[in-house]
């Protein structure tokens, strides 16, 4: 899950938090920025952890939760690691592979 964490980033025209599908680039959304933290400096400043102390404890708390929230809705690749949306995880593998892997398995 802390890998995961780190994919989890601020879409800033919805100030919401959100991960991206590695391969096909489709963007699951979270929970939005806490409402302290929504202006431009505040949230470079959380972004980076250098906000006070009550704009980072909500920023933090407010991308936990939402990374619990996408996590559901993405898989990670049993081969390559990588996080994928639900249309490019394959369920019925038996490794629980993405569309990536399994196209570099039958090639070969």
């Amino acid at each position: 899950m802390r890998q995961f964490y780190k994919n989890v980033k601020v879409d800033t025209e919805t100030l919401q938090f959100c991960a991206e599908c590695e391969i096909c680039g489709r963007i699951e959304y979270g929970l939005k920025v806490p409402f302290l933290c929504r202006s431009i400096k505040t949230l470079a400043r959380c972004e980076k952890g250098k906000a006070n102390k009550i704009c980072r404890s909500l920023y933090n708390r407010a991308k936990a939760n939402s990374t619990q929230i996408i996590a559901i809705k993405m898989n990670q690749c049993k081969r390559c690691h990588s996080w994928v949306c639900d249309n490019c995880f394959i369920s019925e593998d038996e490794y629980g592979a993405c569309t990536g892997c399994r196209k570099n398995v039958s090639e070969v």
